[in-house]
């Protein structure tokens, strides 16, 4: 059978009477229940992510400090090395967001703050999906696509997680516009002007109006990805007049277009909306000319795109399925959908870390494509009346067999996730599981004894848990919330002792360091030379970190240490053979 570009739901299309029967009612169908166990093991998995020892600790040391100064920093408060180099928090209410959570719940707070928060944003881009395409099946493999082009990026807590909770509510009011934002094509030329299938609902101008506008505030005061979110409008707007001016080759038409109109207007409020932030313009120019910082380029995530690592090739195999789909489907092809995947897609190519961006606006432009090529099924309930030797099968049936199911999946994802427990009188989660196998934890209890009064060299990536649960006042090298702070020639110092490059001993005394501590799995080679260097000693080594001093209070503490446990008394309770 024919589908059209939004076809309504055959799950919900009333049956030959008028009054359908409540087993009908509640019956639902395999969609359904693929539906209700893909959100399960969604929210379950959510749950207990560990929470990585990097920049995250550094956005609740930031929340903390402005909520103790009732103020914004105006430099880094933390790193003494990036001292007199200009600030501009694009987090700040984020932050204060995670201060203020793990003020009240903890450590657990921020991870249930993050599965809510990343859960809730999956189930409104379904939502979205389902709005263009009608069919929840469809919605459902699009949220599947979704999560497996942006593996990389959706197990990271930090303050973007609140940006892909933006870009989800906008996209959903986008969807439901585009309900009503189609081209007629039976229409004449001459009335394209007017080319409107349905007029919009009051609620959806509000939405449109007032709603995506409110979310731009927001958004901008939470993560400085607003303007990829601006991009999106505007590339919305822009698509609209490429249409119009296409079929009707006259300025005038495009002008005189409503929906035309109504972009324009929404993107020029919701500009207006992220102006109101501390900062204002500046906040735009610092969001757009941040990953052009020579910093970054030495940075992971900031990288150029490989296309044999796994975003590669995720990337490569997305644009393989959406030729693929162009190829095969008669739905039309948005030019604002087209657009928006040509820009992030260069956005990637550029820089790895937009691989998670990308997979929103693609799957976004490929859900109509999907409900073209692949074939709907429709979904009958079985008359229990009628003796039919031929039952209907699985995929074609909905009972309530299945709804009950459907709700059991319900509750048991709920309840047996790290959020519920608590609640039916479970034991809470262990720490252990809610830190990351990396975070060096024995560590910063040793620092916090025995803490370094003069310049301690660290790894970047531990450098805001130092910062958060080291001793107050720790002079730290580097953190990676200010590695875009950081002059460059300390950048590269810092670069140059990471990798025992020759001479780092040399850059290490310009700087005074009076205490090194190295991740002895990721550095190797810095592990064997500062076990060498004369005048310092080994104060402390678990399984994860070293800690070598030549502070004499330092040395002084390992040496009493070392003193204790060789004194130790042997064990006096031993079994002793008659």
């Amino acid at each position: 059978m024919s589908v059209d570009s939004y076809p309504e739901t055959l799950e919900s299309q009333p049956s030959g009477s008028e009054q359908r029967s409540h087993r009908e009612k509640f019956s639902m169908g395999w969609p359904q229940l693929v539906t209700c166990l893909w959100f399960a093991l969604l929210f379950f998995y959510f749950g207990n992510v560990h929470i990585f020892y990097s920049d995250i600790w550094g956005h609740v040391s930031y929340g903390e400090w402005i909520v103790a100064h009732q103020s914004l920093p105006d430099y880094d408060p933390f790193l003494s090395l990036a001292e007199g180099v200009k600030s501009i928090d694009a987090a700040w209410l984020s932050q204060v967001f995670f201060a203020k959570v793990y003020e009240s719940f903890g450590v657990r707070g921020l991870s249930h703050i993050f599965a809510l928060t990343v859960f809730t944003t999956h189930v409104l881009f379904w939502l979205a999906f389902y709005l263009k395409s009608g069919r929840v099946g469809i919605s459902t493999l699009a949220s599947f696509l979704l999560v497996l082009i942006s593996s990389s990026r959706i197990a990271i807590i930090r303050p973007e997680i609140f940006g892909t909770l933006c870009v989800a509510l906008t996209l959903v009011i986008m969807a439901w516009s585009e309900k009503y934002d189609i081209w007629d094509r039976r229409a004449r030329t001459d009335e394209s002007s007017q080319n409107s299938v349905k007029k919009a609902p009051l609620a959806l101008l509000l939405s449109l109006y007032l709603g995506i506008p409110l979310i731009f505030l927001a958004w901008a005061n939470l993560h400085g990805s607003f303007v990829v979110g601006l991009a999106i409008l505007g590339l919305q707007f822009l698509g609209r007049v490429l249409e119009v001016g296409w079929r009707t080759r006259s300025l005038v038409q495009v002008c005189s277009d409503p929906w035309v109109r109504r972009w324009l207007v929404v993107t020029e409020l919701s500009v207006c909306g992220a102006l109101l932030n501390p900062y204002h313009i500046d906040l735009f120019l610092n969001s757009l000319t941040f990953p052009r910082n020579p910093n970054l380029k030495d940075v992971l995530e900031w990288e150029p795109l490989e296309f044999r690592d796994a975003e590669g090739i995720w990337f490569c195999g997305s644009w393989v399925l959406m030729l693929g789909l162009y190829r095969h489907s008669r739905a039309t092809i948005r030019t604002a959908d087209v657009l928006r995947v040509g820009l992030l897609s260069l956005a990637v190519i550029v820089g790895v870390r937009m691989i998670g961006w990308f997979s929103v606006v693609f799957v976004y432009a490929m859900v109509p494509h999907l409900a073209n090529v692949i074939p709907r099924r429709e979904l009958l309930v079985p008359d229990p009346s009628e003796d039919s030797k031929e039952p209907l099968p699985f995929w074609s049936r909905k009972t309530p067999v299945i709804t009950a199911v459907c709700v059991l999946i319900i509750w048991f994802g709920f309840a047996f996730s790290n959020i519920a427990t608590p609640l039916f009188g479970g034991k809470l989660r262990p720490l252990d599981k809610v830190y990351s196998q990396g975070t060096p934890r024995k560590l910063t209890e040793f620092l916090k004894e025995h803490p370094p009064q003069g310049q301690v060299w660290n790894p970047q990536w531990w450098g805001d848990w130092l910062v958060w649960d080291g001793p107050v006042g720790m002079n730290v090298f580097m953190t990676t919330n200010a590695v875009h702070l950081t002059p460059p020639r300390v950048w590269k110092d810092y670069l140059g002792i990471a990798r025992a490059n020759r001479g780092w001993q040399t850059v290490a005394e310009k700087y005074a360091v009076t205490t090194f501590i190295v991740h002895k799995e990721k550095q190797v080679q810095l592990d064997k030379q500062v076990r060498r260097l004369e005048g310092f000693k080994v104060v402390y080594e678990d399984d994860l970190s070293l800690v070598v001093s030549r502070e004499p209070q330092l040395i002084a503490a390992a040496s009493q240490s070392e003193i204790e446990d060789s004194e130790q008394p042997v064990n006096e309770n031993q079994e002793v053979q008659p």
